[in-house]
């Protein structure tokens, strides 16, 4: 079968599942729900050359971000959550594929986005580090570091919440990229606003959601 039958496969199969939780569809293989705590749970299925998948993953939206648009960078493949089960599910024989991607996002990946979806949910994530437990092994140190931070923010933890920022701070070298560079500069200006100013760390915070919003069109 070839890709464009298995995304009406994937839309035909997946619709009550994403329908009655709440996901809006932004293209063929990319479903998205943001929650009142300004987290985004994001389900993408990857159709790659060999076969296809589907990863999990949370956005908050709270965070300056460095880049635009939707992160799958605290996220991992549903195949790998706790134990690698495939990489890829052939086109071969796709309805065994969508059986079993289903049944792992109900069991796991819903759950997941129950358990941590919110500011507190990633906080425990990743400060526990539970990542490791789930598999998470693309979830590198600089977004954790950022995830952590901001969330930590977010939740009035701020004397956490700037030990955070200022290890990312460190993390982003001199001789990083352009882009990198400048915004490890408006990190610096966070961090001085939240030992300065706290009072308006949570209008930062506010127009940061905004912009992600603007960014992802939601």
């Amino acid at each position: 079968m070839d890709k464009k039958e298995v995304k009406k496969l994937i839309k035909a199969e997946f619709k009550d599942i994403i329908n009655a939780n709440g996901f809006i569809k932004k293209s063929d293989t990319l479903y998205i729900k943001n929650t009142d705590r300004n987290v985004l749970q994001i389900i993408n299925f990857d159709l790659g050359s060999i076969g296809f998948t589907c990863s999990v993953a949370l956005q908050p939206l709270y965070v300056i971000e460095h880049t635009k648009g939707i992160s799958l960078a605290m996220g991992e493949r549903l195949s790998r959550f706790k134990m690698v089960q495939k990489e890829w599910w052939s086109y071969e024989q796709p309805q065994v594929g969508i059986k079993e991607i289903k049944e792992l996002l109900l069991k796991n990946g819903l759950t997941w986005f129950k358990d941590y979806g919110t500011p507190e949910g990633i906080i425990d994530f990743i400060s526990t580090e539970k990542y490791k437990e789930y598999g998470f092994v693309m979830f590198r140190s600089f977004h954790r570091k950022r995830n952590l931070g901001f969330s930590l923010l977010y939740t009035g933890r701020f004397d956490e919440g700037l030990k955070c920022i200022n290890d990312l701070i460190d993390e982003i070298k001199d001789n990083a990229a352009d882009f990198m560079l400048s915004y490890k500069k408006q990190l610096v200006n966070l961090a001085t606003t939240i030992n300065s100013e706290p009072e308006k760390v949570s209008k930062i915070l506010h127009i940061a959601i905004l912009e992600n919003k603007k960014s992802i069109k939601i």
